[in-house]
């Protein structure tokens, strides 16, 4: 996986005075002491430091050359008109990452001692015609139901009746107890977030559908619309 960490006044942007090596030497230093409780509990860490000005790009670059099963990175709620206008490190990983996204929200209001995961999918009409990406979310979540502190929840929205997905072969989909699978009439974006409110999740999962260019402007993706309204933490997987 790959988790970028930031340093605070990073000497790596004024490099007149000494030599870049040096600078990236430090800022490994920085890195290690931050990470030093991961290192301490015998977890196998690699601490890479990439010199660019778009650090955005460097991350998604290095997710890709590494080839990680997720990025982890720390996200902080922004407003509507500056996600819209500016080119957030956010945005630019839910459209540009090849692999899952993990944007862990400071100060989450969930109160739950357990974790709760909800996972959205998207079951139309006749339900045993869903898509890869609903596989893979929901292979992923079955991978957590053996761990005892998570309960895993998952979510569809629909907005017409003929786009309702047959609540039985949901449930079988899901292999999820019936009181953990929750279909809601309404627009995606909203039922996902009142949902995770709701329940009191610590995670949200989430298929992502990248975008760029004028298409990224017109549409923007469920995860990015949610982003900011989530208090809690949000994984998107790519389509």
């Amino acid at each position: 996986m790959c988790i970028p960490v930031s340093t605070p006044n990073c000497p790596c942007q004024a490099a007149s005075s000494r030599k870049k090596a040096e600078l990236i030497a430090a800022q490994k230093e920085i890195v290690a002491a931050t990470i030093a409780e991961l290192v301490d509990s015998q977890i196998p860490v690699a601490i890479e430091v990439e010199w660019e000005q778009d650090w955005y790009q460097a991350i998604v670059k290095a997710a890709d050359r590494i080839g990680a099963a997720a990025v982890f990175k720390s996200s902080h709620k922004r407003s509507a008109t500056r996600r819209l206008l500016q080119n957030t490190s956010d945005r630019v990983l839910l459209r540009e990452c090849a692999c899952p996204v993990v944007l862990v929200k400071s100060g989450s209001t969930t109160t739950s001692p357990d974790h709760i995961i909800l996972a959205a999918v998207q079951f139309r009409g006749e339900a045993v015609a869903y898509d890869d990406l609903n596989q893979r979310i929901v292979a992923f979540c079955q991978q957590l139901f053996n761990l005892t502190s998570v309960e895993v929840h998952f979510v569809n929205a629909y907005t017409e009746l003929s786009n309702r997905p047959d609540t039985g072969e949901l449930i079988r989909a899901c292999g999820v107890p019936n009181d953990q699978v929750h279909i809601e009439m309404g627009e995606t974006g909203d039922v996902i977030v009142e949902t995770a409110r709701r329940l009191g999740a610590s995670t949200v999962v989430i298929g992502n559908s990248a975008r760029d260019g004028f298409a990224a402007v017109v549409h923007t993706n469920t995860a990015e619309m949610i982003l900011d309204k989530l208090d809690c933490n949000l994984l998107a997987m790519p389509g």
